[in-house]
């Protein structure tokens, strides 16, 4: 069986950014918890798509989105 998952994009950025400052965590602390770069989360964080499916993933764990 095929399914078609949407995803808002945008929202999960949001969510995850909010998330980020509700935990208190600065964009340099979540990127050692996440074992990406601080550049890489500055270009998640901004809604740019060149960022690698496994380090979205990696920052979305961290913060409890998976």
């Amino acid at each position: 069986m095929e399914r078609n998952i949407r995803l808002n994009w945008q929202d999960l950025i949001k969510e995850a950014i909010k998330r980020r400052k509700e935990q208190k965590l600065t964009q340099e602390q979540l990127a050692v918890l996440a074992g990406i770069s601080k550049p890489t989360l500055n270009n998640f964080e901004q809604g740019k798509h060149s960022i690698k499916l496994e380090s979205a993933i990696k920052i979305l764990r961290v913060l409890g989105l998976e």
